[in-house]
């Protein structure tokens, strides 16, 4: 009939939005246990929903492993639309907890360091009373792969990608200096150059720093080879330091005074980092996303107003 083949042809067709739901959190977390968590509802609820999903429309989106979970193509190129969809729904979310101006809702942040993001954090929260916030630390490049993933929604990174899915703001320049025990014979000095730091015992930052980048470069182009006995995360570092194992590379601008330590710039080639508040283009336009990246810039003008005024 005519008028069937019209009611078919507007059928709205749809995906099973909890099953969905739960594909997207076993994806981004690669577990079932940990996507159950996420949720709030129990393991075998998600195990049967993905299940579900699967054989809806005859495709396998995981591969089960023994001691692992991989993504098959499917289930990336469907990871890749679920994180669109969900991210359209906490758009939903937000608008709908909006208060007048006021936010109310969940604001999580990654950071290189605390040091980078407290006075916008302190100046939010006080702005923002109804928001809850939550703060994880790591290295740059962990950072930066959480925004790509939507695990976290604003981060403070050391560089910039060259991403032009990133939406910037520039906090500032930091020099790397070294730091070495308060006994070490360089305690009483502020400088040193770049040539006496070859063989010398280095206690590195992980990989993934921008700290340990900007070292590297300067220690390549002037062909200086430190004796590198340690990788570690930026507080292990300094403890290390502390306890004379090597010495230590660390930002000025996150260095706080410790009676153990002495820091010394490097005379004549200090490298430098930048630090970014950054967040995903398409998830600026989530109120309590722009507040914070608006934040940021109003601080980093107040800023440099002050300093030439002073």
């Amino acid at each position: 009939m005519p008028g069937g083949e019209t009611i078919a042809r507007n059928k709205i067709t749809y995906v099973n939005f909890n099953q969905l739901r739960s594909f997207y959190a076993v994806a981004r977390e690669l577990s079932f246990t940990k996507a159950a968590d996420l949720l709030c509802i129990g393991q075998p609820t998600v195990t049967t929903q993905v299940k579900a999903l699967e054989e809806t429309y005859n495709l396998q989106l995981f591969v089960r492993g023994p001691n692992d979970l991989t993504l098959t193509d499917a289930g990336e190129a469907l990871l890749a639309v679920a994180r669109q969809i969900f991210s359209l729904e906490e758009r939903a979310h937000s608008l709908l907890n909006t208060v007048g101006n006021q936010f109310a809702g969940r604001l999580h942040i990654g950071t290189v360091g605390p040091f980078f993001v407290m006075k916008q954090l302190s100046k939010y929260i006080d702005r923002y009373p109804l928001m809850h916030v939550t703060l994880e630390s790591a290295n740059s490049d962990s950072i930066y792969q959480k925004l790509l993933n939507y695990e976290v929604d604003v981060g403070i990174i050391g560089s910039d990608y060259k991403d032009p899915r990133l939406d910037l703001v520039c906090l500032g320049k930091h020099e790397v200096v070294i730091a070495v025990p308060a006994t070490h014979p360089w305690a009483h000095r502020t400088q040193l150059n770049i040539e006496e730091l070859d063989g010398q015992r280095i206690i590195m930052r992980e990989k993934g720093s921008m700290t340990r980048r900007a070292l590297e470069e300067v220690l390549a182009s002037n062909n200086i080879r430190p004796n590198i006995v340690m990788e570690l995360p930026r507080d292990s570092v300094l403890e290390a330091t502390a306890a004379g194992l090597g010495l230590g590379i660390v930002s000025d601008f996150e260095f706080s005074r410790d009676d153990r330590l002495r820091t010394l710039s490097i005379a004549q080639h200090r490298p430098f980092t930048r630090s970014f508040a950054a967040c995903l283009k398409e998830r600026r336009s989530l109120p309590s996303i722009d507040a914070f990246m608006k934040m940021s810039r109003e601080m980093v003008v107040e800023t440099a107003e002050a300093l030439c005024s002073s």
